[in-house]
């Protein structure tokens, strides 16, 4: 599941501190502070994403859900007087670059309270390289390793890639508006990310009835998909499964022209539910073939109440530091990252700890509430109950979470498209009936 851009603090790998010293440093497996108490000094969370690269695309949207989360708890007392930064480290998409950055990460502060990104691109080499270090972290991939993971330390909000692709195989034979397409091009990147979605969505594709027309990975941010587009096109496919981070619209282009100036219609993954997707797509086939055309999936969102409207004041108010900011109001990736850390640090409030150690459990039983526990949407107010000796749950600008005993929260998916100013707009939703036809072909 994957998910442009400001100055950044980037860390490169000549820099000066080794890598096989930080990778014992790593696996030592420190920890914030040792004993009890909240400590002193910033607090530092560290955005862990592609910056740059092919998938660069994505950290963006996590460093706006960390510049979001900072002022919340900083404006309203810190943790314990402490105040929290945000710092990027580039993993460039690539697990030999992702590597020593997450070392270097965990290297620099003895202050880390949580780290979040961690994408499909990275999160198989950087994930247990933190969970040695006992860094609480919110990872954004999709892939199916972590469905059962034995990582304490490893938390994610989103369903799997595979629930993805089964949604986008929902939306080609179940979405409204349409009749069932049942010869389908797969248009995904090349990229360990994007190719995740393959195989699960031939599976459910194929056994619901339908034919796979072409399976064409492709390089992304060609120059040109000249060859590709003309081979996907003979093949004659009625709608275009994708993927393609930063080349979908050079990709769309193409097809656009070489098919007559007509587009096919073409259903993406929620990481297309992305203000430069949109803008990338618009610009490269126009706004009315892209509000015709295009279908997506995504969670359930609402966008709305005190956990939304507290979110969206802060993501604004980010634009300070990050121009781009509010361009991800309505990306699912920005609000759970967001949540995550707000929930980090109401774990921290709680145990009154700055151990990670100590306050990693708590965060789960923040998520997940217990019987009696009062439901929190702000951390303002979550302190505040904190004080006054309850138990809390926290319900946050994605809605509510339900962790399994392997650190997974799941919900269910909702059939999107966009209106012209790019914002997202409900189609249809698939019934609990159709996800089981899906999940069971899929399998």
């Amino acid at each position: 599941m994957k998910f442009q851009t400001a100055a950044r603090n980037r860390w490169s790998g000549s820099q000066a501190i080794p890598v096989a010293a930080l990778i014992v440093l790593a696996a030592c497996g420190g920890s914030s502070t040792s004993g009890g108490g909240l400590g002193s000094g910033d607090l530092l969370v560290g955005v862990i994403a592609p910056f740059t690269g092919a998938d660069a695309g994505l950290g963006p949207a996590y460093y706006a859900a960390c510049l979001a989360a900072a002022p919340e708890i900083n404006n309203n007392g810190g943790v314990g007087g402490r105040q929290v930064k945000c710092q990027q480290f580039d993993t460039r998409g690539e697990p030999a670059d992702a590597v020593p950055a997450a070392n270097q990460m965990i290297a620099s502060s003895s202050n880390l309270m949580a780290a979040v990104g961690c994408t499909s691109d990275e999160a198989a080499a950087v994930a247990p390289i933190m969970d040695r270090a006992h860094l609480p972290m919110f990872c954004m991939t999709g892939q199916s390793e972590f469905n059962k993971t034995t990582l304490k330390y490893f938390h994610r909000l989103v369903p799997a890639d595979v629930y993805d692709a089964f949604a986008m195989v929902g939306s080609a034979l179940f979405g409204p508006n349409h009749a069932p397409y049942k010869k389908a091009a797969l248009v995904f990147g090349d990229d360990i990310g994007s190719q995740a979605f393959v195989q699960p969505a031939t599976n459910a594709f194929t056994k619901l009835g339908g034919t796979i027309a072409i399976n064409q990975p492709i390089h992304l941010n060609a120059s040109s998909y000249r060859t590709e587009v003309a081979a996907m096109l003979k093949a004659n496919p009625d709608v275009i499964l994708t993927e393609a981070l930063g080349s979908a619209g050079t990709y769309l282009k193409e097809v656009k022209t070489q098919n007559g100036g007509k587009m096919i219609p073409f259903i993406g993954s929620s990481a297309t539910i992305d203000p430069v997707w949109f803008q990338q797509v618009r610009d490269a086939i126009g706004i009315d073939d892209l509000l015709k055309y295009y279908a997506g999936v995504d969670l359930g969102y609402t966008f709305s109440g005190p956990a939304y409207a507290e979110f969206l004041t802060n993501l604004n108010a980010a634009a300070t530091q990050f121009a781009d900011a509010p361009k991800y109001k309505q990306r699912g990736s920005t609000l759970h990252l967001y949540d995550g850390i707000i929930m980090t640090a109401l774990a921290m409030v709680a145990t009154n700890s700055a151990d990670r150690t100590v306050y990693n459990p708590k965060i789960i039983q923040i998520a997940n509430g217990s019987s009696g526990a009062t439901v929190v949407n702000t951390y303002k107010d979550g302190v505040a109950a904190i004080k006054a000796g309850k138990t809390i749950r926290f319900v946050g600008a994605g809605g509510e979470n339900n962790f399994d005993q392997y650190n997974n929260s799941q919900s269910g998916y909702i059939l999107v498209g966009y209106d012209k100013d790019g914002n997202e707009v409900q189609v249809g939703q698939l019934t609990p009936d159709q996800t089981a036809k899906l999940i069971a072909a899929g399998g």
